[in-house]
């Protein structure tokens, strides 16, 4: 079945031309933050948690890109860093308990090396 999934994904990445860009020598990370919703946490308040935080985000040393997600049971967000001390030096020990701290539930958060980007804003193509 995962085969077969890769099979299937290749054979799309193959018949989609995209422009794609090499990574500099310190390689980009990619992270995912998922946090369960709290019972009682609207979607409204998250989404206004979102604005309030973005000029944080704005700030953060390294943080190359970050989307803010949420779904019917969690939220969090994706980051793109420029380097994986610098991802390390947002998600510390003290981010771990003041997340917990504040939503009843420990973040979940996975490392991804990115050593390859792929942009599609300004092709033209969807």
């Amino acid at each position: 079945m995962k085969l077969s999934l890769l099979v299937a994904l290749s054979a799309i990445a193959l018949a989609t031309p995209l422009r794609a860009e090499p990574v500099p020598a310190q390689q980009p990370v990619a992270t995912i933050v998922v946090v369960q919703t709290p019972a009682g946490l609207s979607r409204a308040a998250i989404e206004t948690g979102f604005q309030q935080a973005a000029p944080t985000y704005r700030k953060v040393p390294g943080l190359l890109r970050k989307y803010f997600t949420v779904n019917a049971t969690s939220f969090g967000g994706m980051y793109l860093w420029s380097s994986r001390a610098a991802a390390e030096a947002w998600f510390t020990p003290q981010w771990r308990a003041r997340a917990k701290a504040t939503y009843g539930t420990e973040p979940e958060l996975i490392y991804f090396d990115s050593p390859l980007q792929i942009d599609m804003t300004g092709t033209g193509e969807k």
